[in-house]
């Protein structure tokens, strides 16, 4: 076995652990870094689509467009991919004024005008319409209900365009199994009311988790309502260990996704006999607001219940909502942070009732982690004052949380995970 090393600090960062611990697992991908070619990525996955036929085939001339697209918590090369799929509808004869663009942001934040330069481009801006989805818009329509008959509504622009076209990124998803396919449209141009009302239904439903489509609720909620609002088209990446786009898919939003879904887990999959006493693990790639905490659910899959988590996380900013929400909660709820939180969902109540659903959703998993886990933050940028509010052990460095470790387990079983946020664990329990 190779000396492990982890992605920290925007760099590769060797790991010595104690002698006597018990490396089982380090899940060593290969180093080689690939970079191909977006568009020719693009136009290839446009010629083969899954499922469906090719848009030439698929579109008249005068067909209204909507392109639902991701915003920038995903690193996908989105220009690239619009500007090859905006070419091949010109050569259809669609002109520009049928084509509009929405920034598919469910509850996230609006673009600045910066932002959408740096991602999109100005020659795309100044030809195209581009529209940041609101969740709290007026104008919103309903299009279906949820399983419980709760109604949901999405953009108008989307509602009523003739074919609509989804472009997003394909990798593990700590809720829905995997990111991609009819996400882009549910909760990507929904209402706030409808994503609130899915999530805290299935946030933490059996079935509903890391790299899981069969049986999950979540995702199951997601392909009817895909259906219904009628999305007839997907564009998607296919990332690997480096985060980079290495393969495309094109075609229907179900077959292809999930078409792409078995090239995702080849990619990224990794093989562990057993769960660990301890799992040190990474953020990366995940660095913006609360993002950091999905490097959370591989771990916990690998771990034994009441182990521990080492997370050496690159966080940008730490938001202080997510500081003070955990450390409301966890004062409120000392020793009975899983029953609390089901309190809170099982109420409809959300835990910090000024953030947006995102936000709720990586306090609830932070607090639910931290109820089967003690959980070790190592990170820069977060104060050993604010971690510990937010429930977390604090540790300055990978060797201030082995010595913390050394006074818990004699020598522990271990696994060492380089990238955190983008790897799938295959566990083959004896």
């Amino acid at each position: 076995m190779k000396t492990p090393f982890i992605f920290h600090q925007n760099k590769k960062q060797t790991v010595t652990i104690p002698c006597d611990w018990n490396l089982v697992t380090y899940t060593d991908f290969d180093d080689t870094v690939t970079s191909p070619d977006i568009t020719e990525l693009t136009r290839n996955a446009l010629k083969i689509p899954v499922g469906s036929p090719r848009l030439n085939e698929a579109l008249s001339s005068q067909a209204k467009i909507a392109i639902l697209i991701e915003d920038i918590t995903r690193p996908a090369p989105q220009k690239e991919i619009l500007t090859v799929l905006l070419d091949e509808l010109k050569n259809v004869g669609i002109i520009r004024e049928n084509i509009s663009i929405i920034i598919a942001l469910g509850t996230h934040r609006v673009l600045t005008p910066d932002e959408l330069e740096n991602t999109f481009g100005h020659n795309l801006l100044s030809r195209y319409t581009f529209i940041c989805h609101d969740c709290n818009a007026d104008d919103l329509v309903v299009i279906g209900k949820l399983r419980n008959g709760f109604p949901v509504r999405i953009n108008h622009h989307v509602y009523d365009a003739d074919f609509k076209i989804g472009i997003g990124t394909i990798a593990p998803h700590p809720l829905s199994g995997f990111g991609g396919g009819g996400k882009i449209l549910f909760p990507g141009v929904a209402d706030s009311h409808s994503i609130l009302e899915h999530h805290l239904n299935y946030a933490f439903a059996p079935g509903s988790g890391l790299g899981e489509i069969t049986n999950n609720p979540f995702y199951e909620e997601i392909v009817s309502i895909t259906r219904a609002a009628k999305l007839d088209f997907i564009i998607n990446c296919i990332i690997d260990q480096h985060d980079q786009t290495t393969a495309m898919i094109a075609g229907d939003p179900i077959y292809a996704h999930r078409a792409g879904i078995k090239i995702c887990r080849k990619l990224i999959s990794c093989a562990f006999p057993c769960q660990a006493d301890v799992t040190l693990t990474t953020s990366f790639p995940y660095k913006q607001g609360a993002q950091f905490i999905k490097a959370l659910a591989p771990a916990a899959q690998v771990t034994k219940m009441g182990g521990n988590i080492i997370l050496a996380a690159d966080i940008e900013t730490i938001p202080d909502l997510l500081v003070e929400s955990l450390a409301a909660f966890h004062t409120a709820y000392k020793g009975n942070l899983l029953k609390g939180l089901k309190k809170h969902f099982n109420s409809r109540h959300l835990l910090a009732e000024k953030a947006a659903i995102d936000y709720n959703m990586a306090i609830g998993f932070t607090l639910a982690m931290q109820d089967q886990f003690d959980i070790i933050l190592i990170s820069d940028s977060v104060s050993k004052t604010n971690t510990q509010k937010m429930g977390f052990i604090y540790a300055e460095n990978i060797a201030d949380a082995i010595q913390f470790i050394q006074m818990k387990h004699r020598r522990p079983d271990v696994h060492i995970i380089p990238s955190g946020g983008i790897m799938l664990p295959v566990l083959h329990l004896p």
